[in-house]
């Protein structure tokens, strides 16, 4: 995304990209919008740093709706460092783009009422802690003077925190050029321009804000600090590469604290193997496989603080597993497989990990033909993301992965872990900037290359392979080997950042005196 304590691995081409230039792709929810006459397309921060923030500003954008205020697009989530007034505790903050028929003063009277709605005292301290807050900051390109509002907002040029949001709402390539939205793309422009110095041509850092997700019952998960490592916990007899390794739900656990202890960041349950050609086991089936070592996980001391994802495109299994302690849903499908798992994931309100694939694992080998293969894998990705926010999901509880194995060639496999800016540049709005995940972890094209017959063989390659993957923007690398990709992770890193830092050197200004 836009700001972190270190510069987005992969990302800094986009940045540029995202920072200037029009806004010209038509996206495909606002092709279809027909505001009525008197319609206005206005941009709202919100903010929260008082009990359950999320759940604040969820409430809050559900009521939304019910005041005649049509939600089009939200930002990332942020924490930010308090501003003004700094005793009190860390801010969530974001932005969302809406449509509304209501003038702007109704507009102010409408978001007070929700406001007073969260418990928000109105009286308390100015710029200090509160459940809920939203402001105007545009209201298509108005400008408007009143003893109550004053809009643009006056203050959002010195706001980070409200800046950033507002740059996830639409990416540049977006056709903002019609009715009701010409108007607030003007004023976007403008935060564009503030949000790029005048030289270097660098984005601005922020050091106080960086984007995150929610996990149930665990601290918020900052993802943009450094590449995070998903160690695969398969509980399954005939997955390709270690199918029947891991005995019974104890040495599942002993598993998976190994590979906590290697480095894994995130350990993902899977009972159904996804290999080629595998057959699909019953609900019962998989549950049985997977319940009870995700229960028996969350008992151990160990793993207390990790999150844990399951590893199914089973609606009904998602449910269980996370009623049993998962923390999110990683579904190979993105919803192809289970018309249901959307709307499921929406009501677990977990993150959802929305892989592509064509087919199923019985028929994917056979659906690898493509154009231009990261053109219509960012295309088809972006279809069934939309297809989840549309249910409820969202944006900011998404993360992607192109599903390198999955309806690919060999061929296809490498276009795709080079080419992760070009799937980037077809998503919209902050989609654009959620965390990618990839799993080239003992793949078979890894073997084809290296001659290595035996999956298990395949762990120098997927080494070199994620940090390939890193180095061109993936944030999570999901593997087998944990402790060999989490030393690959390490100098990828450090690799990126060490560039970076290069790269701002040379675009800094010449100080020195004539």
């Amino acid at each position: 995304m836009l700001c972190s304590l270190r510069p987005c691995r992969g990302l800094s081409q986009l940045l540029s990209l995202r920072h200037t230039g029009s806004l010209r792709y038509c996206s495909q929810e606002m092709a279809h919008e027909q505001p009525g006459t008197g319609t206005s397309a206005v941009a709202i921060a919100f903010g929260s740093n008082m009990g359950d923030s999320v759940a604040n500003i969820q409430a809050a954008i559900r009521q939304l709706p019910t005041l005649g205020i049509q939600v089009v697009r939200q930002s990332c989530l942020y924490e930010s460092a308090p501003a003004y007034v700094t005793d009190q505790p860390t801010f969530v903050n974001g932005a969302l783009a809406a449509l509304t028929p209501l003038q702007p003063l109704e507009l102010l009277d409408a978001l007070k009422t929700v406001e007073a709605a969260s418990g928000r005292d109105f009286a308390g301290q100015r710029f200090g802690p509160r459940p809920l807050d939203l402001d105007i900051i545009f209201y298509g390109n108005q400008d408007v003077q009143h003893d109550r509002l004053s809009i643009p907002h006056p203050r959002w040029q010195e706001r980070d925190f409200v800046k950033a949001p507002l740059l996830d709402l639409f990416t540049p390539e977006e056709d903002l050029s019609h009715s009701p939205w010409q108007g607030l793309a003007e004023k976007l422009a403008a935060v564009r321009k503030k949000w790029r110095p005048s030289q270097g041509g660098e984005v601005m850092s922020a050091p106080d804000l960086q984007p995150f997700i929610p996990l149930p019952n665990l601290p918020n998960w900052a993802w943009q600090r450094r590449t995070w490592i998903m160690g695969i916990l398969n509980a399954t007899p005939d997955s390709f590469s270690d199918g029947g390794q891991v005995k019974g739900v104890q040495g599942a656990v002993e598993h998976a604290c190994m590979m906590v202890k290697q480095g894994a960041d995130i350990v993902d349950v899977g009972g159904q193997s996804t290999r080629p050609g595998a057959t699909r086991l019953t609900t019962a089936e998989e549950v049985q496989r997977v319940v009870p070592v995700i229960r028996a996980m969350r008992e151990t001391e160990a793993l207390q603080k990790v999150p844990i994802s399951i590893d199914t495109f089973d609606a009904e299994v998602a449910c269980q597993a996370v009623a049993a302690g998962a923390h999110m849903v990683n579904d190979v499908s993105g919803g192809l497989m289970d018309p249901h798992m959307h709307a499921q994931v929406a009501q677990l309100n977990v993150p959802y990990i929305l892989m592509h694939m064509r087919g199923d694992p019985s028929t994917m080998q056979s659906m690898t033909q493509y154009t231009d293969t990261c053109l219509e894998v960012g295309q088809e990705m972006q279809v069934q993301a939309q297809a989840a926010m549309g249910a409820g999901i969202e944006p900011w509880r998404i993360i992607l992965d192109p599903g390198v194995g999955f309806a690919k060639t060999g061929r296809g496999n490498l276009e795709v872990m080079c080419g992760l800016q070009h799937i980037r540049s077809q998503l919209k709005g902050c989609l654009q900037g959620m965390p990618m995940l990839l799993g080239p972890s003992r793949k078979g094209f890894l073997g084809h290359l290296t001659g290595r017959t035996n999956a298990v063989d395949r762990d120098y390659a997927t080494a070199a392979a994620a940090a390939m993957c890193i180095s061109h923007g993936a944030n999570i690398i999901r593997a087998h080997n944990v402790a060999a990709v989490k030393d690959a992770a390490a100098v990828a890193d450090a690799l990126h950042s060490t560039s970076h830092a290069m790269q701002q050197r040379r675009c800094m200004p010449d100080q020195t005196e004539d």
